[in-house]
């Protein structure tokens, strides 16, 4: 059964956009309405614009576009039940009991349940470390490793026996069924039997930015035994690449300090936060993924990469390189040598020598082209075609032409090479785009000039940013007359709208189609009016301009079917000879 509309025009009144989009971006003044950088996509200049008059948010750049149930839709991969509830409880109103799909309440019974499932075992490993006499093996590691016991509590790190049931047994007595927690990556089964997923292992609980826990890593505690780390399996809460190790304990310092250290796994994270340096996440052993830097986007505009001094972790920071070029973040990249990770390194140089390592981070650029001269012989020719086909085409997406011409420069010098030669070679390189760009521009701007196409989009664009002009003029405009299928659909949606005596706003449209392509046409349309002083005036002639059009296209249609039928027949039918007449008398003296 579906929600009632007052219910969701309560909880959209209530939610207002700008407050809720600014719980999760950095959102900035901007004349009427407000900009940022862009959560849907990798960007350096803000094209992201919400507007608090009409409740709807548009992206300039990846045309995504909606309310604010779209808004949470989209970011947190939502339902729009769920975007209502969720909205709903954030200003303490309760979806009625018999709105809830049984799809939807299904799901949301699932995902409980396994939140439950990971919260009962998190506390049971915690539980473990402290009171089992065999987890003082656990307890030596982690003294060894030089954890606190403050900062084990504050990681909740605890300790799986090496039973194969032993968790199993205390879910169960909890009430907590098999399935389910095998579901939450907690037990295996072998056929016959059920079994605990983690055994003789350290626990690191893994939550998600609110602080649920929603999976597990675990170190053995014998070195021998294969593999070193286990992770849960991916279950409907944890997929790894969406989440960040530790951004839940990092979060108010990364607002504070305006910048993310990111890290490569669990221990680096706890170490740092023991050292003080509580703005700092891991990516849990992977290449950075888009999703996680868009989490980061959330929080702050700056990041600075501290892998692993392996090779294996240079190859995880390159990477990330390419996506972390176009993020709109400002990417820094930590280089030690002195350690192996900057767990060791901490506990050997100590917070301060670490901070140092953090101030003198390079740039994205300077770090690709060390790596690059490492792998090349610069005495040879062939070394330097190396290094400048490795360093151009990122320097090519720098979209600042000073930081560009900066970059270049630094290139010439350590290659030795003429600045002249690498900008005729970086113009090649860019004007591959440009060509394309071009062509489509040329495409698009031909298409506009279409004076019906404008004429259907303008109009409708009048009626999205004021519902009074549609409310005098709808009478003389009809759906069919419009030849744009998705304006065509948005049309129809008004009309409905208006007889079931329902707002006609943009935000109220969206809700109505629920369809992601027309989301993004609307939130573009109502973001750029027509431009005109008296807009009631404009929509007539535009309307008067669309019925012109089809006019014309009615009478080269006759015009070719008279010339037909006079060629086979030698007759013609008289009511169509007499429309004819008439459009003539219409189109007298136009070329058409």
């Amino acid at each position: 059964m579906a929600v009632s509309n007052e219910f969701i025009e309560e909880v959209r009144s209530r939610n207002d956009i700008v407050a809720v989009a600014g719980e999760y971006i950095n959102l900035k003044k901007s004349g009427r309405n407000y900009n940022a950088l862009c959560p849907f996509h990798n960007e350096k200049t803000p094209s992201f614009m919400v507007s608090p008059e009409k409740q709807i948010f548009h992206c300039f750049g990846c045309q995504l576009g909606g309310n604010v149930f779209t808004f949470i839709m989209k970011l947190e991969n939502l339902s729009f039940m769920e975007a209502v509830e969720k909205l709903a409880k954030r200003v303490g109103l309760t979806v009625p009991a018999a709105a809830r799909s049984r799809e939807a309440a299904e799901k949301n019974k699932e995902r409980e349940g396994l939140y439950a499932a990971n919260e009962l075992a998190a506390k049971y490993y915690e539980y473990c470390l402290k009171e089992l006499s065999e987890a003082k093996i656990a307890q030596s590691y982690l003294q060894q490793r030089g954890l606190s016991a403050e900062i084990i509590k504050k990681f909740r790190i605890g300790y799986a026996p090496q039973s194969g049931d032993k968790f199993l047994k205390a879910a169960l007595s909890k009430g907590l069924k098999a399935e389910v927690l095998q579901k939450a990556g907690l037990l295996n089964y072998n056929g016959s039997r059920y079994y605990d997923y983690f055994r003789g292992r350290v626990i690191y609980p893994i939550t998600d930015a609110k602080g649920k826990v929603v999976a597990f890593g675990a170190r053995t505690l014998d070195d021998t035994k294969q593999p070193k780390y286990l992770n849960s399996a991916e279950t409907p809460l944890f997929t790894k690449s969406k989440l960040l190790y530790g951004l839940n304990l990092a979060s108010n310092a990364i607002r504070k300090t305006g910048q993310v250290l990111l890290l490569e796994g669990y221990m680096d994270v706890i170490a740092c936060h023991q050292f003080g340096l509580e703005n700092s996440i891991a990516s849990m052993g992977v290449a950075l993924t888009p999703e996680q830097i868009e989490l980061v986007k959330r929080y702050c505009g700056k990041i600075v990469i501290i892998y692993d001094s392996d090779q294996a972790g240079v190859a995880a920071t390159l990477r990330g390189l390419d996506l972390l070029v176009d993020s709109g973040l400002e990417v820094k990249v930590a280089v030690q040598t002195a350690a192996k990770d900057p767990d060791e390194f901490l506990h050997k140089q100590g917070g301060e020598a670490f901070e140092a390592i953090v101030q003198k981070a390079l740039s994205l650029i300077e770090y690709r082209l060390e790596q690059s001269i490492l792998l090349a012989d610069l005495k040879t020719v062939q070394g330097k075609v190396f290094v400048v086909n490795e360093l151009l085409p990122l320097i090519a997406r720098i979209r600042n032409i000073v930081e560009q011409k900066s970059e270049v420069h630094r290139l010439a010098q350590r290659l030795n090479l003429n600045e002249e030669t690498l900008f005729s070679q970086l113009e090649k390189i860019a004007d591959k785009g440009f060509r394309k760009k071009v062509s489509q521009s040329i495409q698009e701007e031909t298409t506009a000039e279409n004076g019906f196409i404008k004429a259907q989009h303008n109009l409708i664009q009048l009626f999205l940013s004021d519902a009074s002009v549609y409310q005098q003029w709808h009478d003389q405009v009809s759906p069919d007359d419009i030849t744009d299928p998705n304006l065509k659909i948005i049309l129809a949606a008004m009309a409905v709208l208006s007889q079931k005596q329902q707002a006609i706003t943009p935000s109220e449209i969206i809700d109505y189609l629920q369809n992601e392509l027309l989301t993004g046409i609307i939130a573009k349309l109502a973001f750029s009016p027509a431009e005109d002083l008296d807009v009631s005036k404009l929509a007539g002639e535009l309307i008067h301009s669309i019925k012109n059009w089809h006019k014309k296209e009615r009478y080269k249609i006759l015009a070719e079917e008279i010339s037909r039928k006079l060629d086979a027949e030698g007759t013609i039918d008289p009511e169509l000879m007499q429309e004819y007449r008439e459009l003539t008398q219409i189109f007298k003296g136009s070329r058409n």
